[in-house]
């Protein structure tokens, strides 16, 4: 549904947060906020990052530090999604340092060539339980509960241009994240500590940051190597273990330590590899008025911006929100839905009782145009009766009459059936004579042929040859009249039928 999405991007250094709102025409960052997390304490950063920006929201996803999971890559019998969530926690049993039952373990399909593989990752629930009472604490309730970095990979993955095997790195303060895709799937996350130190000092100006001309510092030049060092000793160790080589085609980086100018040299020369710096901004979905740019920094909000754009729990990726953590039916914004609704309930009924009124007066229209049409047949055919009541019962009635005296036949009556009739009438009319008879009409004195034919003197043909007929009487034109294209003549012929001789 439509409605305002909140992603709030939690590190051990910092939180980070995007609020926008989802419509028809895409994604329109409404507010973003970064407040540093001193000294551990989280709960002083959510005070903060409340009074820096209104975090209500229809729907709120958040991320837990990479360093409070535990990844496994664990092979299972089997791809079945629900069989995988009941067998998982006894299959890593023997491989984590805690008993299961302290611990809460989603997953994420790997889709690599060993089949049924999946990346587990594990948290202990005291630290979910505490860490939702604090996020809870502050008027923060997500409904979804992702690992850092992971919904950044995914939307990576799905852009234009980006290839099947990628490094996704992540540079903070004290701790990276690296994660790992293959066949354009998450294989592998690790956090591991760093010592950024002359990194940080340099994007504080000590160390030439404004000079993009100057060769890095040493220091830093320093920190980057050992960085890319860990990065190729964990690819190299994944790869080991599924005896493979593993080379992935380009590095695509964010955080703090993508604040300096250098930073995409740097990781290209180390790591023999593309890479470039990550701005979801550029999302063609995303809108952002120029208020939201002067406050927008990539390195810093890509995260939360790639939680917003996510924005539902049926998407790819981990929760953590789940079992005895399982979020409850919140009503935030339900009464303006109802509104909503109501409204356009009430535009469709409207709608509804338009079309209804609509049809009605078409429909009487169309009968009115019917009755008339039927009652101009009727005096055409039935000429004497002029109260017309129900014209087809009134012409039910004439043709039952007609009937009984065609059977019954008086001894003055014609002595002929309307077969010979027909049969004298066409014989008597010459073939060379072109003709179409519309209507014709017997009762016991006379009989009416209606039709078309092409001229005036056709019609005198017509009539003279009837005339010597021994069947009728008298043969008269009682009209005879150029039809609507001119280039015809409707007439009509009355002939007076003989008495029958009969005694």
């Amino acid at each position: 549904m439509n409605g305002k999405i909140t992603g709030i991007d939690i590190s051990e250094e910092q939180i980070t947060a995007v609020q926008v709102r989802w419509g028809l025409k895409g994604y329109q960052v409404l507010a973003c906020a970064r407040v540093p997390v001193e000294n551990g304490e989280l709960g002083d950063a959510l005070k903060s990052l409340s009074e820096s920006m209104d975090l209500r929201s229809d729907t709120c996803l958040a991320t837990i530090p990479g360093g409070q999971a535990s990844f496994r890559n664990v092979q299972m019998p089997f791809k079945d999604i629900k069989k995988i969530r009941q067998t998982l926690p006894f299959e890593m049993e023997n491989m984590l340092p805690f008993p299961i039952d302290e611990l809460l373990i989603d997953f994420i399909i790997t889709d690599t060539p060993a089949k049924g593989e999946v990346l587990a990752a594990s948290v202990k629930r005291g630290f979910v339980s505490g860490y939702l009472e604090t996020l809870q604490g502050h008027g923060i309730d997500p409904d979804v509960l992702e690992i850092r970095c992971s919904v950044l990979a995914m939307w990576l993955l799905k852009q234009p241009g980006t290839p099947d095997c990628i490094l996704l790195l992540d540079i903070g303060e004290k701790m990276s994240t690296l994660v790992l895709c293959l066949n354009r799937r998450t294989v592998l996350i690790r956090t591991f500590s760093v010592n950024n130190i002359s990194l940080i000092q340099s994007l504080s100006g000590a160390g030439g940051y404004s000079d993009l001309e100057s060769p890095p510092p040493e220091a830093v030049t320093s920190c980057f190597e050992a960085l890319c060092a860990t990065i190729r000793n964990t690819v190299h160790a994944f790869g080991s273990q599924r005896k493979t080589t593993v080379r992935p085609e380009k590095l695509f980086f964010t955080g703090a330590g993508a604040l300096y100018p250098k930073t995409e040299d740097l990781l290209s020369r180390f790591l023999d590899m593309p890479a470039e710096q990550i701005d979801v901004r550029r999302d063609k979905r995303v809108r952002m008025d120029g208020s939201i740019v002067r406050d927008w920094s990539p390195a810093l909000m890509n995260g939360a911006l790639s939680l917003a754009l996510k924005h539902t729990r049926k998407e790819e990726g981990f929760n953590l929100r789940r079992e005895e953590f399982e979020p409850k039916r919140r009503y935030l914004g339900l009464r303006a839905e109802v509104r909503k609704a109501a409204l356009f309930l009430s535009i469709i009924l409207s709608f509804l009782a338009a079309d209804v009124v609509i049809d009605f007066y078409s429909l009487k229209k169309e009968n009115n145009i019917l009755n008339r049409e039927i009652n101009a047949i009727f005096r055409q055919a039935v000429p004497e009766v002029t109260k017309i009541v129900d014209p087809v019962q009134q012409l039910r009635v004439k043709v039952a009459e007609l009937k009984r005296s065609s059977a019954s036949g008086s001894a003055k009556g014609p002595n002929k059936s309307i077969l010979d009739l027909l049969k004298e009438i066409s014989r008597r009319i010459p073939k060379s004579v072109d003709v179409i008879v519309n209507r014709m009409v017997v009762d016991p004195e006379t009989v009416r042929i209606s039709g078309k034919t092409d001229s005036f003197n056709e019609v005198d043909k017509i009539k003279s040859n009837l005339e010597p007929s021994t069947l009728f009487d008298g043969v008269t034109i009682s009209s005879a009249n150029l039809d609507r294209t001119g280039k015809g003549v409707q007439f009509e012929i009355k002939m007076e039928r003989k008495p029958n001789k009969n005694p």
